[in-house]
């Protein structure tokens, strides 16, 4: 504690780079010569600049938000632009064309558009803002991201431009927010709490690094010039007594923002959300899933007079915890299992963001800036412990309770375990067996809780097959500066560094002495340097690069585990990549502009890759159950090289095109193996992988004129790989002894098709229809191809290549509506989303052998079959006994097991959820 308190102390001193600038030219509107020395001003900050002698001007360092931006000149009329937004690492084009003063007026004040076409932007990216977030049918940062083009969602997560669900990097605030076990992401924000959200798909700048795909970036909200506050609900409570709309869904936001009583410098933004529901999981119908997540985020700073610097602490909590319906296995039949099972697993996830930032404008041109921050995560998975909740009286809103979680503390303190003599293995293994039992399907238990006289189907008794705990802790550092020469060259570079605090206890098997388990507690680094420089030419946008990144895993094994005569110890050697980046924006006019990206990204593999069961005390018991995965200290950082083109033209003041192709080669994807040894075999994890995708994406874009806004974008992407996750091979080998892949092929996440489009709408407080006053609506229509899927046969035998076979693509529209009414000082808004609007079958998984998501093709087994159970029978089980009459006769017997078996494949999870209505209400001043 001590150290994480000197950490935050240090972070204090901090800068956060979430900024762009804002340049442009004042002009006399009546002879067009430029005004030398005019004053432009981004009012409630102090950051401003004067017109050069061509009455150009560039403000640095604004940090993202919306502005309104005054330019003055002596005996001329000042000109406001509003609603000025700024995003992140992008310049915005403002210029003003002022008046002579003849007569003393207030001046001219004007509503700013933001630029449907940057110029500046070599890259392809997205900048979402709060209030475009706002008016979307979205409840989640995440469906935010999935409605942009090239990405696409799948059972595997969210991809981008056909990577893996492992190969984006989320940023919140400029802090990396990852479980470093799995490369996945760690942290949800509210969307009440963002102020901008950015995909980054491709050409990402060298000072992005650890990432194949894309990178997402998430500013938060910082308190403003004036006092702002706003409570929201969103639920279907009022649905309670119907049963097909009734989810239990509830969610609740509160915030607060603004100065700081009699200190303007001091800005705080403070924000909290709860959401509760009955069922998370989609499906056809409603489903038993208890989910419940709250969340906290703050932020305070404090602005230097003159511009000169800022401090900025920031902090974010969540907890996630859910017990889901059902349990699909490895071999994607889709199978629910655990439909009737008391002990289905929970899941709950802890963690929280701590950061710090200042920067120093060393000059008018330079920025030196210093961040540091600390991210923890936590995850337990298994048994819940519905006895021990009983009896401490658990609350509502309190933790879920794991089976021996107050063995967790022990598992990771050497010194307690050596002063003991105990180890961790009697921990994970010994002390878990008395505390868990095996579940089954085959014994009379099992028959009697099942609602079929059927077994070898639904698990019933005894406990889940999993107890997993694992954390991460890291420390994250960056420096960079950042110096602007003349109006043309912005230099950037910097160091960063993160120092990982990794631990993983797993217990795959925990009633069973010899279970499938893995144990780790590693501290790995990584430290980078980048350095580029965007050069802004009157006809040429240039963004040159170069990262260099240096891993070390510090990780240590046998050289030989099987062979039990061999202690030779091997290390993990350091490596180190080199990426270079370049982009280009070629500005036709000041509306059209053609681009060009090229780069080479890496990544580290995701350290379960790299660490599971390899630790000396761990994997020659490991081994010797067979069918062992073993992690590999020596992986190579995972290569990505990408090339885009693209043409973005504004055509009018309101309408515009863009069209990107893009190509990516990925090599160097981790994938399990087998390794042949004596006595039994184990598969370790090497770089063996191999993708292609290409593609382009077309967006058409009406901005918000006349009371109405379209959007559309449509993405062509053909994604080929020999895997499309880590474990593929591992499984199909172990389910089907498929050979290891020779040849590419259909990635599982590959759609071929996606297009995603809005149609917005937003009446004036002064429309002549009373009822439409300050009303807004959005349509949000999506469509998207089938993702690919291999046949088989019912005997296991298959059919054509891998991936060889299509699912039925589907289409869905959301709609969010709303209207505002003002009360004295406060703004009350009504609002109501409402999912799958017209209530289409969205099916998302079929069965391999049918192609369909509740037929999985097996026959109707003869009458001859099934004999007769009397009551005497430790096998007679009433509920297939339908004339209780104490005799289950064969055609009682077959008509139990046709419905069961209806029942066991027709999995509501096969679907996407059909129409969903939730209504709201918000208060805010």
């Amino acid at each position: 504690m001590k150290k994480l308190l000197c950490f935050i102390f240090i972070g204090v001193f901090l800068f956060a780079s979430e900024y762009g600038k804002i340049s442009g030219r004042v002009i006399d509107v009546e002879t067009g010569e430029p005004l030398i020395g005019a004053d432009v001003i981004a009012e409630g900050t102090e950051l401003g600049a004067a017109t050069d002698e061509k009455g150009d001007y560039t403000i640095l360092f604004v940090p993202v938000g919306t502005y309104q931006v005054v330019a003055s000149y002596i005996s001329y009329d000042p000109y406001t632009y509003t609603n000025v937004i700024v995003n992140a690492d992008q310049t915005t084009l403002l210029n003003f064309r002022v008046r002579p003063t003849l007569i003393e007026v207030k001046g001219v004040t004007a509503v700013a558009e933001r630029p449907m076409v940057v110029i500046s932007q070599t890259q392809t990216g997205r900048a979402v803002t709060a209030s475009e977030v706002e008016r979307l049918p979205v409840t989640t940062i995440n469906q935010v991201i999935t409605l942009q083009a090239g990405v696409v969602q799948s059972d595997l997560g969210t991809h981008i431009r056909g990577g893996r669900s492992t190969e984006i990097t989320y940023y919140v605030d400029g802090i990396a927010t990852k479980v470093p076990h799995f490369n996945t992401q760690s942290t949800a924000i509210s969307p009440a709490g963002v102020q901008e959200i950015t995909v980054v798909s491709g050409g990402f700048d060298a000072e992005y690094g650890d990432a194949l795909s894309g990178i997402v970036n998430i500013i938060t909200k910082e308190g403003g010039t004036k006092h702002t506050g706003s409570f929201r609900y969103l639920g279907d409570a009022m649905f309670s007594s119907f049963d097909e709309l009734a989810f239990g869904y509830n969610i609740y936001n509160l915030s607060f923002g603004g100065p700081l009583p009699g200190a303007s410098r001091f800005r705080y933004f403070v924000s909290g959300e709860y959401m509760r529901t009955d069922a998370y999981q989609q499906a056809l119908y409603f489903i038993p899933s208890p989910r419940d997540e709250h969340r906290s985020q703050a932020r305070f700073s404090y602005l230097f007079p003159n511009a000169k610097g800022k401090v900025t602490i920031s902090a974010h909590n969540e907890r996630v915890q859910y017990v889901p319906y059902g349990w699909g296995d490895w071999t994607s039949s889709h199978r629910y299992d655990l439909k009737y099972f008391d002990q289905r697993p929970m899941n709950r996830m802890k963690n929280w963001i701590a950061s710090a930032t200042f920067n120093y404008m060393a000059t008018a041109k330079t920025l030196a800036s210093l961040k540091l921050g600390v991210t923890d995560y936590e995850r337990v998975y298994g048994n819940r412990d519905y006895v021990w909740e009983e009896e401490n009286d658990r609350k509502w809103y309190e933790d879920y309770r794991l089976y021996a979680e107050h063995l967790i503390p022990y598992l990771f303190d050497t010194e307690w375990l050596e002063a003991n003599d105990i180890t961790f293995r009697n921990i994970l293994i010994d002390s878990l067996i008395p505390r868990h039992e095996e579940y089954t399907t085959r014994d009379v238990a099992a028959l009697r809780n099942s609602p079929y006289a059927l077994e070898g189907r639904f698990y019933t008794t005894g406990d889940y097959r999993y107890w997993m705990y694992l954390h991460n802790r890291d420390y994250q550092g960056r420096f960079d500066i950042i110096h602007s020469v003349g109006k043309i060259h912005e230099f950037k570079t910097g160091l960063d560094f993160t120092q990982y605090n990794m631990q993983n206890a797993n217990n795959n098997l925990p009633f069973d002495a010899n279970p499938f388990w893995e144990y780790y507690d590693r501290t790995p680094y990584k430290i980078a340097y980048y350095i580029q420089d965007k050069m802004d030419f009157e006809g040429l946008i240039a963004r040159l690069g170069v990262r260099v990144d240096y891993f070390d895993a510090k990780a240590y094994t046998f050289a030989e585990p099987e062979n039990f005569m061999n202690d030779t110890i091997i290390e993990s050697e350091p490596n180190y990549t080199i990426s270079p980046r370049l982009g280009f924006s070629l500005p036709v006019t000041d509306r059209m502009k053609l681009r060009f990206n090229y780069g080479h990204y890496f990544q580290i593999p995701a350290f379960d890759d790299m660490y599971t069961t390899n630790d000396t005390g761990v994997i020659r018991f490991a081994i010797l159950r067979g069918n062992t995965q073993v992690g590999n200290i020596n992986l190579k950082p995972q290569k990505t090289v990408m090339y885009e083109l693209g043409i973005e033209n504004q055509l009018t003041d309101v309408f515009a095109v863009g069209f990107t192709a893009f190509f990516k080669d990925v090599y160097d994807l981790t994938q399990l193996r087998e390794v042949p040894a004596i006595p039994l075999s184990y598969y370790m994890f090497f770089n063996v992988d191999y993708g292609n995708i290409k593609g382009f994406e077309l967006n058409i874009q009406k901005r918000m004129s006349d009371m109405w806004a379209f959007g559309i974008n449509y993405t062509l992407q053909l994604a080929k790989g020999t895997a499309a996750t880590a474990y593929e091979w591992y499984y199909d080998h172990y389910h089907w002894d498929i050979d290891v892949p020779v040849i590419d092929y259909w990635l599982d996440f590959d759609e071929r098709h996606t297009l995603n489009a809005n149609f917005d709408l937003a009446f004036p407080q002064d429309f002549f229809f009373v009822l439409l006053q300050e009303f807004s609506s959005s349509f949000v229509f999506s469509y998207h191809s089938g993702h690919p899927y291999t046949p088989f046969d019912l005997r296991g035998n298959r059919l054509g290549d891998e991936n060889s076979a299509r699912m039925t693509g589907y289409w869905n529209v959301n709609w969010n509506f709303s209207r505002q009414v003002s009360i004295g000082p406060l703004n009350m808004t009504l609002n109501g989303m409402i999912f799958n609007l017209f209530d289409t079958e969205q099916v998302t998984n079929v069965y391999r052998t049918t192609g369909e998501p509740d037929d999985h093709g097996d026959p109707e087994p003869g009458l001859s079959q099934f004999g007769y159970i009397s009551m005497t029978s430790s096998r007679y089980s009433p509920q297939a006994d339908y004339d209780h009459d104490g005799l289950i006769t064969p055609v009682e017997k077959k008509q139990d097991y046709m419905l069961a078996i209806e029942d066991y494949y027709r999995d509501p999870r096969n679907w996407n959820r059909p129409f969903t209505m939730r209504l709201g209400i918000g208060i805010g001043f």
